[in-house]
This record gives C-alpha cells, structure tokens and sequence, in this order.
C-alpha cells in the first residue's frame, strides 16, 4: 500500500498503519515534486475505446451571473471501478507492465500539494503492478478546502468534510450531464460497466486505454496502460472532434 499522511494531526488516516507492516520504501513529497516526465504524443497508443459520448452544448460557455442556468438533477449511472475489477485491463494484462486509471495516476502526481490522507493499493502479479484503489475507501470523492485556512465542521454536520465532499462529488456528476445535447458517439465496443439490469441509464462517458511507453530505473523500456476518462464529444472550428472533460468548481 502507498499511504499519504500529511496531515496536521486534526483529521484521520485513510488507513490504519498496523505494527506487523514492513516499510519497504519513505518517499517525502519533496522528491516527487522534483520528478518530471515528457514524452512525445505520438508514441501513446490507443489500444481499446469504447463507450457513448454526447455532444457539448457550447451554450453553456456563455453562462454569466446574469444568464444562469439552475443546477439540473440526473439520474444516469456514475460507474467507479478499480483497476483490476476492470474486464478490458484483463484483456489488455499482456500489454504493459504498469496498469492503473487515470485518477489514481493523477492523485499521485498531485500529492505534493495534498492535505488530506489518501492510500493505494499496488498489486504485483508475476512482472506486472496494478494500481488500485481500496473498495471502501473515498478515493472517488472530490476532496474540498484543501487549501483553506480552516478545515471543515465536525463529523456527521452539515458541513462536515464528509457531506461537502458528497456535496461537491453530486454537483460535479450533475453538472457534467446537464451541459450536453443528446447527440451521441458510439464507439465499436460499449461501456464494459453497463449492466442490462440497470434500471436507469448510463452517463455520457467514454473510456480510452492508452499505451504509454517509459523508462525503468535502470533505462530499461516499461509500459504503462491508463484507462482515461472523457466526458462529451465537441467539434473545433475547422470540424475536428476533440474529447473534453466537464468539471464544476464549486
């Protein structure tokens, strides 16, 4: 398990440090800082895409304090899933070396600037390592005022950092749905979380597992699999599609 515990003694860890783990490797924040990575675009791959899209309504980039638009409830299906519990990073297992999801990458890229105690889970099969994250953790939640000078109201209130989190995470999913137009691009294979049993409908979601080529400790080649998230579909002035996310800062 990789644990962040930066914290100021006033929150909890994410999770519990038991006496009989053995600590295999203490990274400080200040050497990740100083980490940094390039590589060209065109060496990325994409391996599998799938799932619906819609379209942007470019409406909603000229919303003001005079022209608004009220929040609008959705009831479409947020899916959440975990590197391993994923059916195409199976598919793809003799692919790569490093498999993760574009989150986790992204929490460890940033936790230089984090405040709150987060883990992962890393799971070594034979020469591979899987990123995961922990089933009942809140790694899924938007995190809030982490860079406030006070923290948030005690647990189990309104404005604990629990229900502002569940607040944020709700307002981010709602948003991301209501500023689209019901135009769709399907990709050949579908969301691989869509159950027929669902009773509601899936978000407007895509999913892209890309193939990204790095360098080991010791020069030698490694391939990392990332499954990317894109949330609409939009097209530029000159009629190129381009893939965008859809985010509410709140």
């Amino acid at each position: 398990a990789v644990v962040s515990t930066q914290s100021t003694g006033k929150l909890k860890s994410s999770v519990e440090v038991r006496k009989d783990w053995e600590l295999q490797v203490e990274i400080e924040f200040s050497q990740i800082a100083k980490k940094y990575l390039s590589y060209p675009e065109a060496d990325i791959v994409n391996l599998v895409e799938c799932g619906t899209l819609e379209h942007y309504d470019k409406r909603y980039d000229r919303i003001t304090t005079k022209a608004e638009r009220p929040l609008a409830m959705t009831n479409r299906l947020f899916h959440y899933v975990s590197t391993t519990d994923d059916p195409i990073i199976r598919e793809l297992a003799k692919e790569g070396h490093v498999f993760a999801t574009d989150s986790i990458l992204a929490t460890i890229m940033t936790c230089p600037r984090s405040y709150y105690s987060w883990d992962i889970i890393i799971q070594r099969v034979g020469s591979r390592l899987f990123f995961d994250k922990r089933d009942d953790s809140d790694f899924d939640l938007l995190t809030v005022n982490e860079t406030a000078n006070d923290l948030p109201g005690g647990e189990g209130g309104s404005n604990s950092l629990q229900k502002l989190s569940l607040e944020a995470t709700y307002i981010n999913q709602n948003f991301s749905q209501q500023c689209l137009k019901r135009e769709q691009k399907t990709f050949k294979r579908p969301n691989p979380f869509v159950n027929e049993d669902d009773d509601n409908e899936p978000s407007s979601v895509a999913y892209r597992y890309r193939k990204i080529p790095l360098l080991g400790p010791g020069a030698e080649p490694l391939t990392l699999i990332c499954r990317t998230e894109v949330d609409a579909v939009t097209t530029s002035a000159n009629g190129e599609e381009k893939f965008m996310n859809i985010k509410a800062l709140n």
